[in-house]
């Protein structure tokens, strides 16, 4: 009988469903087209012939749709969470008269369950109808972008749909938790109120699992000294979902008070702006719906953006201070480079950089190895152990970097499992080495042990001394490229930060759409839950100016009070991965990414002055009537 109820209730008010629909339906098209494209990339990773620069494609693309999907799914609670709650507060009368005609708090709290996986289940419907289409679309706009150049075949969608839509339901069934619980508190006396109280205290579990993540925060401020660049940047990535959850559990203490408090300075000029402060003080779950998805973009958004940037400064700023060579060689794949630049004895220093692609480590994963000569590779890259000797290198031993040792445990004096050739070896690890991810591999080993000079690779790049030797003229006739030690510092520079750029690009994309329909869909439900407190404010003499005014002033202090918290999570991230990164490189460039930054502040103030300024204009009028 309640999930008829269920039914009938979305079929009749459908509108306040809307956002959440939108919001579950892109969740699931997007997750199934991470689903099919992930498939279709583990299919080509395996087929043979796939060369290296091919198979790193294939393993970015992975990673990419795998946090994408992920963070969509995260965005997409937010918008059911709020989408619910307005739903439970505007219908607190009608349940109290449910509960008036014998419901039990159970079955209004299944009935609102219900709504919640009709939703779903229309969206799951959608959403993977919609994913056919999206998928090849999505891997268009990827080869229009240069993300990829490889044409997948993509499998069927069954698999996707398998997995995409429960999760879809899974998602709604999360979002909408809260309200249910809070549905089934309403009493029976509700159906003869006109208003009720909003608690602002947080839930018991609010409280735990707030404090447990804001706790989290604040270990991570105690042990900053002892962070590794590679455990910052995991962080990074981590750290701003985790502070958004705490602040939102305690939501209905933070964001009321600091908006009211932005609000002081203008109360004291403005009817409009009094009202809106006075309100923005008292009300919790329009604030909290409004802030939420503000702060978890922004948040989010920001620390990713500012973690890269520094990262790459990191990166850049090692190659400065290890690479001794006054010249760096691309060889465009022309072996004749290799063997010029070798074979004249007048050059002080040749030291190619090659690599290989084996699998490495207990579980036989493909990594990327690098084949150096120690002695030459210790000259021109600035190779030096932090622990260990590189001496072993020369007796068939190999060197791990920083970030590896520490991510996978591998300390000196282990053995490493390397197939090489359909054999496995297991020499001995005598050294671990600074990062330097342009110079050199996570794992290094001397070029005997992993390359048979019958089928050396050619190398990519070769790292020179020249002395006095004029290399365009040695080099004349190849595809070489003669570029300067700064000068290719500063290309490669580049090229990272074009690639994070369209990493960003593909990440926050998606995420960047679902915050816009929250601030949308949270501004204009919690606008059309008001339309009675408006009428007494017309009554009372306000006109129809002064309430809009009062509307677009919540909007404003609550975006603003959002915003400011966003800025300071991700002004924390960006000093962790400063403080993390000049440990390990005390001189390096200090670039923060404006234009970005400022395009979400823009992005997300402008979408809720525009949310306000049409739910304001919707709601006010029939106010007066």
């Amino acid at each position: 009988m309640m999930l008829q109820l269920s039914r009938q209730t979305v079929r009749r008010s459908w509108p306040p469903y809307v956002g959440a629909l939108v919001a579950l339906t892109g969740g699931i098209t997007l997750l199934a087209t991470a689903i099919t494209i992930s498939a279709a990339v583990d299919s080509a990773g395996r087929a043979p012939g796939v060369s290296r620069a091919e198979q790193a494609q294939l393993d970015d693309l992975a990673s990419l749709f795998g946090i994408m999907s992920a963070v969509a799914l995260f965005m997409a609670v937010f918008v059911v969470s709020s989408t619910f709650g307005f739903v439970v507060a505007y219908r607190r009368r009608e349940l109290g008269l449910i509960r008036l005609v014998g419901a039990t708090p159970r079955q209004v709290r299944g009935m609102v369950l219900g709504e919640s996986a009709i939703v779903a289940a229309l969206a799951a419907v959608a959403g993977c109808l919609l994913s056919l289409v999206a998928t090849p679309l999505f891997l268009a706009v990827l080869h229009w972008r240069g993300v990829t150049d490889l044409d997948l075949d993509l499998p069927s969608p069954w698999l996707a749909w398998v997995i995409a839509a429960p999760c879809g339901v899974a998602v709604a069934l999360v979002g909408s938790w809260r309200a249910s619980k809070r549905a089934a508190r309403v009493s029976p006396v509700a159906a003869f109120q006109e208003a009720g109280v909003e608690r602002r205290r947080p839930s018991l579990w609010q409280l735990l699992i707030g404090t447990v993540c804001l706790g989290g925060v604040v270990a991570t401020f105690i042990v900053v000294p002892q962070i590794t660049p590679l455990f910052a940047l995991v962080t990074a990535v981590l750290l701003p979902e985790v502070v958004v959850i705490g602040l939102y559990c305690f939501g209905g203490l933070v964001f009321p008070a600091l908006a009211g408090l932005l609000g002081r300075p203008f109360s004291g000029g403005s009817v409009s702006a009094l009202l809106a402060r006075d309100h923005v003080r008292t009300a919790v779950r329009a604030p909290v719906a409004l802030a939420a998805p503000i702060l978890a973009i922004s948040a989010i958004a920001g620390s990713l953006i500012v973690a890269l940037s520094f990262t790459a400064d990191w990166t850049t700023a090692l190659d400065r201070q290890q690479l001794a060579t006054p010249c760096v060689v691309d060889t465009g794949g022309d072996a004749r480079v290799t063997a010029r630049l070798a074979g004249d004895p007048e050059l002080p220093l040749v030291d190619p950089r090659l690599t290989v692609e084996l699998p490495v480590g207990t579980d036989l994963d493909t990594e990327t190895v690098e084949a150096v000569d120690p002695a030459s590779a210790t000259q021109a890259r600035g190779l030096q152990a932090i622990d260990g000797d590189l001496a072993g290198l020369d007796k068939s031993g190999v060197a791990v970097t920083e970030s590896w040792h520490q991510d996978q445990g591998t300390d000196v004096g282990d053995r490493l499992k390397i197939r090489v050739d359909g054999k496995v070896i297991r020499p001995t690890v005598v050294a671990v080495v600074h990062d330097a991810p342009d110079l050199y591999a996570d794992v290094i080993a001397p070029r005997s042990l992993v390359v048979d000079d019958s089928s050396e690779p050619v190398p990519d790049l070769v790292f020179v001394d020249p002395g006095t030797v004029d290399l365009d003229r040695l080099l004349a006739g190849t595809h070489a490229r003669v570029l300067t030690a700064d000068a290719w510092i500063d290309e490669v520079d580049q090229q990272t930060r074009a690639g994070n750029n369209i990493g960003l690009w593909v990440l926050l994309g998606p995420a960047g759409l679902y915050a816009a329909i929250a601030i949308v869909n949270s501004v204009l439900v919690g606008a059309a839950q008001r339309r009675e407190q408006l009428r007494a404010l017309a009554l009372l003499g306000a006109t129809a100016t002064q309430l809009r005014r009062m509307m677009l002033w919540e909007a404003g202090l609550v975006g603003t009070a959002a915003l400011l918290v966003g800025g300071a999570v991700t002004a924390f991230v960006g000093w962790l991965i400063r403080t993390a990164t000049s440990q390990d490189v005390p001189d390096q460039a200090f670039t923060l990414p404006w234009l970005p930054l400022a395009a979400i502040l823009a992005a997300c103030a402008g979408l809720t002055l525009l949310a306000a300024l049409v739910g304001s204009r919707r709601v006010v009028k029939p106010a007066r009537s």
